[in-house]
């Protein structure tokens, strides 16, 4: 069984434990975040990770970008190895994930769904068959809290698109809708005279990425220091 804490109280850890209760291969050990959320119990509560009084084997890191640089360097001065799904991290956030890695396995991703990953790799295929002239824009809509925009998904499905092509990178257009509870939608258009390719892909339960989350955490508890993609934890499924 994987012992894993959550760093982060939001929605994602709320369906984090959910789906947990429902899978005998994982044990959520703690929740660590400012504030005791409403739905912890009957898990453990604490309001910093140097209070955890046993180290998990895996940090799921929900937080905001200013949590990720703090639980990095306590993962890799504990060895608990550390998955986070925060976007809108800054260049130095990014760098203290890598650091970290020196000394554990940290994989991050913007997107922990199967079937985002699947978009984006079918993303890459079009993109090496697109023509010069092709227009390429990339939509996101999320609920009305989401922060970030571009999401951090459709960036990722840009850089799937980028690297796609051996030479010239098409511009890319973004678009971003903030509104009511949508969890995500995500649609990749390809244009060029007289053809059009839509791809889209639309989260209708994030209990989706709460499953694709356990699923990274029990193989990430299993591999060694270094810095993993959602590519790495998906090889050979896609």
């Amino acid at each position: 069984m994987t012992r894993i804490a959550l760093h982060g109280a939001g929605r994602m850890a709320a369906a984090i434990v959910k789906s947990a209760k429902q899978d005998a291969t994982v044990s959520i050990t703690a929740v660590v975040a400012p504030a005791r959320p409403d739905w912890a119990e009957p898990v453990a509560y604490f309001s910093s990770l140097d209070q955890l009084p046993g180290n998990p084997e895996v940090l799921i890191d929900f937080s905001l970008p200013q949590g990720t640089a703090n639980a990095a360097p306590w993962c890799a001065n504990q060895r608990v190895a550390l998955l986070s799904g925060v976007t809108g991290l800054c260049a130095a956030e990014m760098d203290a994930l890598k650091l970290a890695a020196k000394s554990c396995a940290v994989l991050w991703s913007p997107n922990l769904s199967l079937g985002v990953n699947l978009l984006a790799r079918l993303c890459t295929v079009a993109a090496g068959l697109m023509k010069p002239e092709t227009r390429v824009s990339i939509a996101d809509t999320h609920h009305q809290w989401k922060q970030d925009a571009p999401s951090g998904t459709a960036l990722m499905l840009g850089a799937a698109i980028a690297a796609g092509r051996d030479s010239s990178v098409p511009e890319i257009s973004y678009s971003s809708i903030r509104e009511g509870e949508i969890i995500g939608q995500h649609s990749v258009t390809l244009d060029w005279p007289g053809e059009k390719i839509v791809l889209h892909h639309e989260a209708m339960d994030r209990a989706l990425f709460a499953h694709g989350a356990l699923d990274a955490a029990r193989w990430l508890s299993k591999q060694d220091p270094g810095f993993y993609s959602a590519a790495d934890w998906l090889a050979g499924r896609l």
